[in-house]
């Protein structure tokens, strides 16, 4: 029997990750973008590209028609990652209206399978020192942050259809991630930018568990196949501060290391210059009131039942860095230098 793969949010850091694994594969993949996303053009040979948006049901209709006779599996990345406090219009369609959306077509469509890849920011933050596990009952009230709470209304829309609607669907939870082909340049490589061209005057205290994108995104794929109907799965590596990263940079690059290395408590009482620096420079601000809570958040995840059940496998974070920095180098944002 034919099998198709449908991956939605194609063109961001994790999907395009996933596009790359499933291709590896030699999987047939059906990748949906925004009209008019250049980094579409990224996209590796072989995908077949489809303009549509999460939001338009009729554009969902069409992405999921496939031959008759054709399995298909679900990947839904499609997501807005954000550092807002509070309530966006946006991030609120986009993350929980968007992927109702995609449930509701794929009961429609029996798939035989839909992953969706939630964010470890849609589990409840458990006191300094406890290990986090996977959940499958979620509650947006117990969520610091706005985009988390997005995250865990959705994962509860998922759980719901498998309870429901009996849709064969496990949710992943991506921790912080980091590596190459970030065209969006998120934090963690803007972060990198930032150091390698010596122009961050000051790191801050804390940490986030971070894994490497290419990892999380075998994992997603190994969700496909080895995950269980209605059970979750954590694809994080460990906690990496701060300091360690920049650490990693003046090792790799040459670059200077960022020595002053200020607490968050005295970096929020900057936030209203690191706000002026950032929007002068017409650049998004690495450090926001949200940022700075999670840096000092608990990121004891354990990704155990995914090594387990999924064979999860990280690789050292150095190689990590090491990888995203040459990256940047290729992409022309960085200096050649000692990598």
């Amino acid at each position: 029997m034919a099998e198709k793969y449908l991956l939605t949010g194609a063109a961001g850091n994790l999907g395009s990750s996933v596009v790359r694994e499933l291709i590896s594969q030699g999987k047939d993949v059906r990748a949906l973008v925004l009209p008019g996303d250049t980094t579409a053009q990224r996209l590796p040979a072989g995908v077949e590209k489809y303009e549509g948006n999460i939001l338009n049901p009729a554009d969902l209709e069409k992405f999921f028609a496939v031959p008759q006779g054709t399995e298909v599996t679900v990947i839904h990345c499609a997501g807005i990652v954000s550092t807002v406090w509070d309530y966006d219009k946006q991030v609120f369609q986009v993350n929980v209206r968007g992927t109702e959306n995609i449930v509701k077509e794929c009961v429609r469509s029996k798939v035989k399978k839909l992953v969706y890849t939630s964010s470890v920011h849609a589990i409840p933050e458990q006191p300094k020192g406890a290990v986090m596990t996977e959940i499958s009952e979620f509650a947006p009230e117990k969520i610091v942050g706005f985009y988390g709470k997005t995250k865990a209304w959705a994962a509860q829309i998922v759980m719901d259809a498998v309870k429901e609607h009996d849709l064969n669907a496990s949710v992943v939870f991506p921790s912080g991630l980091c590596g190459p082909d970030d065209y969006a340049f998120g934090y963690v490589t803007q972060l990198l930018m930032d150091s390698a061209r010596n122009k961050l005057p000051a790191g801050v205290k804390g940490g986030y568990d971070f894994a490497d994108v290419r990892d999380v995104a075998a994992g997603v794929v190994a969700a496909c196949t080895k995950g269980v109907k209605g059970e979750t799965y954590i694809l994080g590596n460990r906690y990496v501060s701060v300091r360690e990263i920049l650490q990693f940079v003046h090792e790799l690059t040459h670059a200077r290391l960022v020595k002053c290395m200020i607490s968050i408590a005295a970096a929020r009482m900057f936030l209203p210059v690191f706000s002026l620096y950032y929007k002068i420079r017409k650049r998004r601000p690495l450090f926001t009131r949200y940022s700075l809570y999670t840096l000092t958040s608990n990121s004891n995840f354990s990704s155990e039942k995914a090594k387990r059940e999924l064979g999860y496998k990280v690789r050292p974070f150095k190689e990590t860095i090491r990888d995203a920095l040459k990256w940047l180098q290729a992409e022309g944002k960085l200096r050649p230098r000692y990598l």
